[in-house]
């Protein structure tokens, strides 16, 4: 027996304002949440992995809280200015109020499944797959729900029958978008529909070929007959060139006036579909990023929709990522002015993707060309003179929120964090800049879900046991001093009285600097503080190991004794210490140690040693302790030291 089509239940309106609705897409997950952040369009940069790894170690029952089961699958809600977060997962939904302190709270509400449709115990799970403000109260919808709590009724088109399946689903007041089948067994050929709203369309059939949803906004225009529906997605290539991608990203647009066609074969369809390739490529390094994982999109502050910025996570064959920006401008743009790729003649009047005003329907001949040609041949570019990806990484992003901040002399700053990447980068006017990597949970789990709270200044996140707030500001991870807290370029962070500090603590002004050059020298004092001396007493032939912590990944640190360099770790050395190892002691071998990070013209002493000689009656019985100590010391570096070459 196959299971009922999903059904939607009301629950109680979470306080706070109404947020703008999320489009969801399931995504692989990895172990880490990278922070980064960028303060202007720069074209890509050497350091693109992350200067600080820290574990947020936050404060329990405060920062994190448990589900008390696993949740294999979750979807997270959230409305900016609150404190609480809903989470979905299976048969419940999660509340957590992050107000109380260490004495957060957890209240659930059971959702069960319809156990007599079931084909066997794992179908029978109702997984919660969307979280949605209404009038009515939260809605929540789930892959097979009973009727529970102010049962709402089946509402096809809501949620997949499997949490695994691909799609979305979009609110626009009263009107509702979907990318879910009505039946199960309905067909194998995604579409885009109006499921609710004045008319019910979907897109051709021909027009996307196994199309990969990623993101759906609404955009209302300057006329109202001209709002748009935007959505992107990848799909697999009509190129099938054995060195063309396997995949391509688009864009596509829908007039949300749309009122079908005049003919019987148009009727019901969009009949404005047009999509274009979105371009992601580095013509520098010949990297192309054609597999669009994420999109985010930020609001023009002056409320512009032109100028609205969409941020695009792209990934390639190898698993490098890029991050490219486009302007919401650029992409109607090309919409209102390209020809069609494969089409040759003179385009009908109106033109194929025109919104007509006083919902007027599109005339057939329009609708033909528009659905035998539905790409553009102008593709999407980047933002910037240069057209490239804003950076790209070594490392696999997969989703991505931005948060436009003021720093404290004004500037600003464009703050982007990445899951599954490494850090969080800056963006001043020339460069981006990867500030920080943070575990956000507990123990190392992967992100599930993401939400940005600007209002609040926090982050959201979920793994598939726990739920974590985590500051935007996470000043306490960078040490140094002065020197440090400012060479970490954080936007959010400055330096007062004798601390890095949030900007947003104090009253008074913080000293601050996010220059790319020597942004230290605005320190009071021109020189780090020096490391403090530590001393060990060693017997000769003994083995030894002197570790330097590697804080900063952009840094080349180095091991000096008696001004010759021993050792040296550059920024792309795997471990995380830089280890001088010492083999045999002998006479040459004691004396003053200096670990140094070099970091531009940045230059600290991270530490310094002395290895003192042991007297001779102390030898034999040192030898050994020596022996046995460093070596465990050092076996238990091996593993890191190991995955860090199997990695390479």
């Amino acid at each position: 027996m196959t299971p009922p089509p999903s059904r939607c239940t009301a629950l109680g309106a979470p306080r706070a304002r109404v947020s703008s609705p999320l489009a969801r897409s399931r995504f692989l997950l990895r172990l880490l949440l990278q922070l980064v952040w960028t303060a202007a369009a720069s074209q890509g940069h050497p350091k693109s992995g992350p200067r600080i790894s820290a574990v947020w170690k936050g404060h329990a029952g405060q920062d994190h809280v448990d589900f008390g089961s696993t949740e294999p699958h979750t979807v997270l809600f959230h409305e900016p200015g609150s404190s609480s977060v809903w989470v979905g997962g299976r048969n419940r939904v999660y509340v957590f109020d992050f107000s109380k302190g260490r004495n957060a709270s957890v209240r659930t509400v059971n959702i069960g499944s319809t156990k007599g449709s079931c084909r066997d115990k794992q179908d029978c799970g109702n997984y919660i797959t969307l979280l949605e403000k209404q009038n009515e109260g939260l809605l929540a919808c789930g892959t097979n729900v009973n009727n529970s709590v102010e049962f709402l009724g089946e509402r096809k088109g809501y949620a997949p029958f499997s949490p695994d399946e691909n799609s979305l689903v979009l609110f626009d007041g009263d009107e509702v978008y979907s990318t879910i089948r009505k039946q199960e067994y309905n067909g194998k050929i995604p579409r885009f529909r109006r499921i609710k709203g004045e008319i019910e369309l979907y897109t051709s059939d021909t027009v996307m070929q196994n199309p990969q949803f990623i993101k759906a906004t609404i955009v209302h225009q300057d006329q109202a007959y001209d709002d748009k529906i935007y959505y992107f997605f990848r799909e697999d290539n009509p190129d099938k060139n054995p060195e063309a991608p396997l995949n391509v990203s688009r864009v596509a647009q829908l007039c949300r006036g749309d009122q079908g066609g005049e003919s019987s074969l148009s009727v019901s369809k969009w009949n404005t579909f047009l999509k274009a390739m979105l371009v992601c490529s580095d013509a520098a390094t010949n990297r192309n990023f054609n597999r669009l994982q994420d999109v985010f999109l930020l609001p023009d502050p002056n409320g512009q929709w032109k100028d609205t910025r969409v941020y695009g996570v792209f990934s390639n064959p190898w698993n490098y990522s890029a991050v490219c920006v486009y302007s919401l401008g650029d992409i109607d743009k090309v919409f209102c002015t390209s020809s069609l790729k494969g089409y040759h003649s003179s385009l009908p009047n109106p033109r194929p993707g025109k919104c007509l005003p006083d919902r007027q329907p599109i005339p057939t001949e329009t609708f033909q060309v528009a659905d035998s040609h539905p790409e553009v041949v102008q593709r999407v570019e980047p933002m910037g003179p240069l057209k490239t990806p804003l950076f790209h990484s070594k490392y696999h992003y997969q989703k991505v929120v931005v948060h436009r901040m003021h720093a404290s002399n004004g500037e600003t700053f464009h703050v982007l964090y990445l899951t599954t990447g490494e850090g969080k980068a800056v963006s001043p006017p020339v460069l981006v800049f990867n500030i920080l990597e943070i575990q956000p949970f507990r123990h190392a789990a992967a992100i599930q879900a993401i939400s940005l709270d600007a209002d609040r200044r926090k982050l959201y996140v979920n793994s598939q046991w726990e739920v974590s707030q985590v500051p935007l500001d996470l000043c306490e991870v960078y040490t140094g001093g002065c020197h440090g807290c400012l060479m970490a370029r954080d936007p959010y962070c400055g330096w007062y009285q004798d601390r890095c500090v949030s900007i947003y603590s104090s009253q008074e002004p913080v000293l601050q600097s996010i220059s790319p050059v020597e942004p230290h020298k605005g320190c009071p004092n021109p020189k780090p503080e020096q490391a403090p001396l530590q001393k060990v007493s060693l017997a000769q032939n003994s083995r030894y190991y002197l570790s330097c912590p590697m804080e900063s990944r952009h840094a080349t640190y180095s091991w000096r004794h008696e001004n010759s360099v021993e050792q040296s770790c550059e920024p792309s050395h795997q471990s995380p210490s830089c280890i001088l190892f010492i083999e045999n002691l002998t006479d040459l071998h004691y004396g003053h140690y200096y670990c140094e990070a070099q970091e531009d013209s940045y230059l600290r002493e991270a530490q310094h040693w002395e290895l003192l000689r042991e007297d001779s009656a102390m030898t034999s019985q040192l030898l050994g302790h020596a022996c046995t100590v460093a070596t465990s010391l050092w076996l238990g570096v091996l593993p890191t030291l190991i995955l860090g070459l199997l990695v390479h």
